[in-house]
């Protein structure tokens, strides 16, 4: 079984969305593809326009 990362998105301004995921590169790699538009993950949707960074943390 593999362990659940949390992933932090930092967005231009400030705010933060974290998600738990045992596939971190898989939520990646959905950002990277798109420029523009709105990216869906369980019950959170993030505007990728406006994402700065992502930090994935072992910790949760």
């Amino acid at each position: 079984m593999m362990q659940e990362k949390k992933v932090v998105f930092h967005f231009s301004g400030g705010e933060t969305v974290s998600v738990r995921t045992s596939e971190p590169e898989e939520i990646i790699q959905m950002v990277a593809n798109q420029t523009d538009g709105w990216l869906q993950y369980d019950d959170i949707v993030i505007n990728v326009r406006n994402v700065s960074y992502i930090r994935i943390a072992s910790d949760l």
